[in-house]
């Protein structure tokens, strides 16, 4: 899922506070239809978290995406990756080979042999196509963290003309000085690889620029043109900052920045139903944002009603640096659409006392990423955040529908005993079985700079459903709380998009202050 978008301080002594005593419960033994066929082909993969750089005692932030070919019988035949550490790129990275498990409940471990070293993730598949991973890397070598996915790409060979028409985009992280950045908006790239249009909103530190793009191109790597052809990966330049890109197929793109920060994230085609106009924008949607505050980190997770020009029903939460804001007193808010740039809008919700304020790209009807650009909330300050918005469908929401194997992460920061400046940055990858709304399965857990890091924890707990909709549209929160082995019981929030996946927030501190978002999705 996303990845907080500040760097992380070092923790001491997090350990005790955060895995000491709570709950006994077992992981249950894996079953399911996954084998090691099911991880069969080429894959796009991208992680966010951190890396301890050579002769550093302090993490700093690391961004990193590429591609791996699994055979199908448990070996990593080739890849290459890229990687950006604080705005410090190292490009074009060969993965020379590698192995992987997988067991009948999706979940397993990959291994990927990149020059002398080698980088371990945990993997959970939500299908053969796709999946779910966090980096579990500590050895002599290396030593890195962080949350992302994979996904099955187009047969190759690729070319430039794989990426034609139009894009919404969402590359979050930091700016050429270290500050939060938050850059969403929408391209086109014509036949040639040329981007003659777009339009962004950017968020650095809570300064806020919008407006068209200086054209820009995605080309071959000059230094690495074969790279194009075997795995999708070329070089860009969006809005002057230059990136490089790896195609999965024509509608989506994995892009990391080169220059001038660590920006990265994806590119998705726009389709041509898209809503322009609030007429045609209606329905209920969830959504989900993180990233930095005045005060550290911030998460809102939430829900409303769109109704044309107006917003009802609306449920928000927010935590701000482990401080807990549930708002239920929203008055209707409203929307509005940019003529101009196709999908683009804006939503204001209006607390009592000031506005919340979302700016928003749509790639189709039913989804879009969604920034932050409220100027200061009272207690909260100046944030810096953005995230995805889903149309809720599938409702109403049960015991009967909200059933089966599902995949579950999150990532987020864990401090020790309320003090802000010990904070560890927590990423925690699972499969869960829900039966009468009661959880059982398996995670790993790793805590970074501690070293903490616990595979095969026991994963036990319940989801309540709340709302008379399941949505949570009538003021009433949804709920989910999390045992682990070894661990106080963790208490989110959760909007549900539909059956098979919902987003989630920790909503109070029971055990260790958290400041986490997650996913939870229906493996296929």
């Amino acid at each position: 899922m996303k990845r907080l978008l500040f760097a992380l301080a070092t923790a001491a002594g997090l350990l005790s506070t955060a895995c000491g005593g709570g709950s006994s419960v077992q992981p249950p033994p894996p079953v399911g239809k996954y084998s090691m066929a099911s991880l069969n082909g080429q894959y796009a993969f991208v992680t966010n978290g951190e890396v301890f750089t050579s002769g550093s005692n302090a993490p700093v932030p690391l961004a990193r995406t590429g591609v791996f070919i699994a055979d199908g019988n448990g070996n990593i035949t080739g890849g290459i990756e890229d990687v950006n550490a604080s705005g410090t790129p190292s490009n074009a990275i060969a993965i020379t080979n590698g192995t992987y498990t997988v067991n009948a409940d999706g979940r397993g471990a990959l291994a990927l042999n990149v020059g002398q070293s080698t980088l371990d993730f945990g993997i959970t598949l939500t299908s053969t196509s796709d999946g779910l991973l966090i980096d579990e890397t500590s050895n002599s070598n290396q030593a890195s963290t962080g949350s992302g996915n994979f996904v099955l790409q187009k047969a190759a060979p690729f070319a430039l003309t794989d990426v034609i028409g139009p894009y919404v985009f969402d590359f979050p992280g930091l700016d050429a000085n270290n500050n939060p950045e938050s850059f969403i908006g929408e391209f086109t790239v014509d036949n040639t690889g040329a981007i003659l249009t777009g339009f962004f909103d950017d968020n650095v530190n809570g300064n806020l620029t919008s407006g068209g793009m200086a054209p820009g191109s995605i080309a071959q790597d000059p230094l690495q043109l074969s790279t194009l052809s075997s795995f999708g990966r070329g070089i860009a330049n969006i809005a002057g900052q230059n990136f490089v890109f790896y195609i999965v197929d024509s509608r989506r793109v994995r892009f990391v920045s080169t220059s001038g920060g660590m920006l990265s994230g994806d590119a998705v085609t726009q389709s041509t139903n898209v809503p322009t106009s609030t007429s045609n924008f209606n329905g209920s949607f969830a959504f989900v944002l993180a990233g930095a505050s005045a005060n550290g980190g911030v998460t809102r997770v939430g829900r409303f009603t769109a109704n044309g020009a107006t917003v009802g029903n609306v449920l928000g939460d927010t935590n701000d640096a482990g401080r807990q804001h549930p708002s239920t007193s929203f008055s209707s808010g409203t929307i509005t659409f940019d003529s101009a740039n196709p999908g683009r809008g804006q939503i204001t919700f209006q607390d009592p006392s000031f506005p919340f304020t979302f700016v928003f790209y749509l790639s189709s009807a039913s989804s879009g990423v969604i920034q932050d650009v409220t100027q200061s909330s009272p207690g909260v300050g100046i944030v810096v955040a953005d995230g995805s918005l889903e149309s809720q469908s599938g409702g109403p929401f049960t015991s009967a529908n909200i059933s089966g194997t599902y995949a579950m992460n999150w990532s987020g920061l864990v401090t020790a005993a309320g003090n802000i400046a010990t904070q560890d940055e927590e990423d925690i990858l699972a499969q869960t079985t829900v039966t009468n709304l009661a959880l059982s399965g398996t995670a790993d857990l790793f805590q970074f700079t501690t070293g903490t890091l616990r595979t095969d924890l026991g994963v036990g707990g319940v989801i309540e459903i709340n709302g008379s909709d399941g949505t949570s549209s009538d003021g009433s929160r949804n709920g989910m709380t999390v045992n682990l082995t070894g661990a106080s019981p963790i208490n989110f929030v959760i909007y549900f998009i539909n059956p098979q996946t919902a987003f989630f927030a920790n909503r109070d501190n029971s055990g260790a202050q958290r400041i986490v978002v997650g996913i939870l999705k229906l493996q296929q």
